[in-house]
């Protein structure tokens, strides 16, 4: 058969075919880029736009105070009569004055124009003496025949308006008075008078009205107080509101200071000197609260002094005089004070006429002025709103500064600084923005808050970061995969629950149930580890055959219930325990009240000494064990495990026993540190609900990046001979570093800004102390409380704005430094 060939021609390659991407295709691609450029941008300024409105509001706490107002006017002519007091109303419209003739004097404050005067002294009487508390309009003069008249002289409606008592013979008629310092409040009106020839009386005030003539019977409970009489008369007497602290000073500096809480059994408790030897006292006032002594020399020093309690105090009642705060000093004599009647601000005056305006807390002078030629301070005050300073100098003219002084408390170091405050014995960091008293000192410390945000993010962190990677681990390389999506979305739900509700149930429900069983709860965190542990130790003597068919849920439900026996088992393991280790009584050995610091601190060094003896025993018996497990059957190897694992933990409780023991008796104690006084709203609640709140965010992101690592990788890990374990620890862990790095500082920032389960649950204590069993305060926490109730651009208000913008700074500085040390570890994976 012939073949016929048949000639054809080149045969062309076919045409690729062109695809195009349709137009509707690329509009939706440019929208979307457009719509998310666009919505990046908006977060960003945003952002911005709360940075900046959060710095407008904090910014005028530092500002100083200025003079809104300047004027002065000639109040005398002729010559400066000698003034008893001086005052300038609320509206600043109005001074009136009172001279040693015993006229009440009503001037214009603008022109000096004298509008009206009124007699205060019965005919006849010579003021020798004369009191006049601060913020009130009562009045106290002492006369040369030993008598005391105590009224009220006010400023009403532009008049003067006086009610005057009769007088009360304190002294002989012919012992006159020559100290007399008057206090009054809600509860006792009482003055003190010391007479010419050296006698100290402290007398309390009644009155009774009667309620047919209306008339007002006025009686005196008259007390004598020790005064040697060779000693010279002093120059000050100040006595407190309270009636229990009596002052006398003299030119040279020295003060006596008596403790009259028994006023039946008065005592001089302390003698010092406020000045240097060879400096003059010029001046020494209460400043508003009746609790802290300004003194003002020759030298031009102002001291302010407290009274603290002190051990070995050289005093009788052990209390002692201390200089707690030494604002700048003048440059020549103080020659008159004045101070507020509504915070801790006060005017000081030189001799050469320069004039401070100053805050005690801040120890900041907010105001200088000076007056023309230097001409010397006649007499000084403050308006009783603090908007205003007038001066009357020596040559009769009165000067007037209008002032604005919003946030005289507040500056970088009362802010973020140790601050002595009245009442204290010492400079502390203290959060107390309100109080039931007038005269209350504000303090606005952040430190405590930002402290109580740091112990409540590193407990709860200590918490929820462990049990959250370990549980990713499990979840993404030993669970069951038909089990996987159903665990992890479980989890994840919890992360749903509003913060609100886990703080109603840490507050009312798991308080108390901590508090009732306090130790079992404790050695729940010991006994889930071990009892998990110990389960792993028994699931290895299973045969391989019955292993492999029971490794998915059979597994899983088995580890559910070895955690529920274990806390079964601190249920019942808690009394047994507190009564070996704390006699009894866990909560009084919180207190010192009973044991000593040995089962705190072995408690404290179990978990190390479980790891120093786990290290050295694999170290010993690690060629041995290579060898054991070639040679030995499975049941057999198991039971050698278990048993290495017991001895584990026997030996190191008592290493951990001996070391909590020589501890003690070099006296180390965590009680004071790390333990103390049990509360009932305390960290260790907050800490778990925080961690629980945490653990669902920490627990996502690791498991996604877990699970995220190239398959390739841990088969040929595997494929070396390498354990499941042994893969997933030194293998997928590293490669997603980076991953559980972010989960974890995503979780930081989640417990950073936690509100509501601190507020409800950690009882809103400012405490400084890493005690776990006590409350703490956080910045969130304090923001929520407060600014309800702060008023609108007052101090609180914009100290809060503070707090705010505190905790954004604190969150920018750890999602930085987190991005940063997170490129990091990516970097290191791709190497990998």
């Amino acid at each position: 058969m012939a073949t016929t060939l048949v000639e054809s021609g080149p045969v062309e390659a076919a045409a690729p075919r062109r695809r195009q991407t349709r137009r509707s295709v690329r509009v939706i691609d440019r929208i979307t880029t457009v719509v998310i450029t666009v919505g990046g941008l908006m977060v960003i300024v945003a952002v911005l736009g709360i940075l900046v409105y959060l710095i407008t509001v904090v910014v005028p706490l530092f500002r100083p105070a200025r003079v809104t107002e300047q004027a002065h006017a000639d109040f005398f002519a002729d010559s400066v009569p000698e003034l008893l007091m001086c005052e300038v109303d609320s509206h600043r419209n109005h001074v009136m004055y009172v001279d040693r003739s015993g006229q009440a004097v009503l001037l214009d404050a603008r022109s000096g124009q004298r509008l009206e005067s009124l007699a205060l002294t019965p005919p006849g009487a010579v003021i020798t003496a004369w009191a006049r508390p601060l913020a009130s309009e009562r009045l106290a003069l002492g006369y040369a025949d030993g008598r005391v008249q105590v009224g009220v002289l006010r400023i009403a409606a532009g008049r003067l308006e006086v009610a005057m008592d009769e007088p009360v013979q304190v002294a002989s008629p012919g012992d006159g008075i020559v100290r007399l310092d008057y206090k009054t409040s809600e509860r006792r009106e009482v003055f003190t008078a010391l007479t010419t020839k050296g006698e100290l009386f402290w007398d309390e005030v009644t009155r009774r009205q009667n309620v047919v003539t209306g008339k007002t019977t006025v009686r005196v409970a008259k007390h004598q107080l020790p005064f040697p009489t060779t000693t010279p008369l002093p120059d000050f007497l100040l006595q407190n509101t309270q009636g229990d602290q009596l002052y006398l000073a003299w030119r040279d500096g020295t003060i006596w200071r008596y403790d009259l809480r028994r006023i039946t059994e008065p005592l001089i408790a302390e003698q010092t000197d406020l000045t240097p030897a060879g400096v003059e006292l010029k001046q020494l006032q209460f400043m508003f609260g009746d609790q802290s002594l300004v003194a003002g020399d020759s030298r031009g020093e102002v001291t302010v002094w407290f009274r603290i309690e002190q051990a070995g105090a050289n005093s009788t009642d052990g209390y002692r005089l201390v200089p707690a705060h030494r604002p700048e000093p003048h440059g020549a004599a103080v020659q008159a004070m004045a101070m507020s009647t509504r915070d801790k601000c006060f005017v000081t005056a030189t001799v050469d006429g320069e004039i401070f305006l100053r805050h005690m807390t801040s120890d900041r002078v907010l105001l200088r002025q000076r007056l023309p030629d230097s001409v010397a301070v006649r007499a000084v005050m403050l308006a009783p709103r603090g908007d205003g300073i007038f001066a009357l100098d020596e040559r009769g003219r009165m000067w007037s500064w209008g002032v604005h002084n919003p946030h005289p408390e507040t500056t970088w170091h009362t802010l973020f600084g140790k601050v002595w405050y009245e009442g204290y014995n010492e400079p502390t960091y203290t959060w107390q923005s309100s109080s039931g008293t007038d005269d209350f000192e504000p303090k606005f410390s952040l430190v405590p808050l930002i402290f109580g945000t740091i112990k409540a993010t590193v407990y709860s962190m200590m918490f929820a970061v462990p049990i959250a990677l370990l549980a990713a681990i499990y979840t993404s390389q030993f669970l069951d995969k038909r089990l996987r999506p159903i665990i992890k979305s479980g989890i994840e739900t919890m992360a749903s629950l509003p913060s609100v509700v886990l703080g109603f149930i840490a507050a009312l429900v798991l308080a108390p149930i901590v508090e009732n069983w306090i130790v079992a709860c404790l050695i729940v965190f010991a006994l889930v580890p071990l009892f998990v542990l110990g389960g792993a130790f028994l699931w290895q003597m299973i045969p391989p055959r019955v292993a492999c068919r029971y490794q998915g849920w059979p597994q899983f439900v088995m580890l559910i219930v070895l955690v529920i026996v274990a806390l079964w088992a601190a249920r019942y393991c808690g009394p047994w325990l507190e009564q070996l280790l704390f006699w009894g009584d866990f909560k009084a050995w919180l207190d010192g009240r009973m044991g000593t610091a040995a089962p705190g601190l072995a408690i404290a060094a179990w978990p190390f000494s479980i790891v120093l003896v786990a290290w050295v025993q694999h170290l010993l018996f690690r060629r041995l064990g290579s060898a054991r497990r070639t040679e030995t059957g499975r049941v057999r190897m198991g039971l050698i495990e278990l048993g290495r694992f017991i001895g584990v933990m026997v030996v190191g409780t008592l290493v951990a026993y001996l070391a909590g023991w020589l501890m003690a008796s070099w006296g180390w104690d965590l009680r004071g540190w790390w333990l103390g006084t049990y509360v009932q709203r305390n960290t260790f609640v907050v800490g778990f609900v925080m961690g629980f709140a945490v653990i669902p965010i920490i627990y996502t992101i690791s498991e996604d990046a877990l699970s995220s690592v190239p398959e390739h990788l841990k088969s040929a890990s595997l494929g070396c001979g390498a354990t499941p374990w042994q893969t997933a620890i030194r293998v997928i862990l590293p490669v997603a570093l980076s991953g559980i790095f972010s989960a974890i500082m995503v979780g930081l920032g989640r417990a950073v800004g936690e509100t509501m389960i601190v507020v409800m649950a950690a009882g809103n204590t400012p405490l400084m102390d890493w005690n776990i069993f006590n409350g703490l305060r956080a910045l969130s926490a304090n923001i929520a409380v407060e600014l309800p109730e702060a008023v609108k651009d007052s101090t609180l208000y914009r100290v809060l704005f503070l707090a705010a913008l505190t905790l954004f700074v604190i969150t920018f500085v750890i999602n930085t430094a987190a991005e940063v040390i997170r490129q990091r570890f990516r970097r290191r994976a791709f190497q990998l």
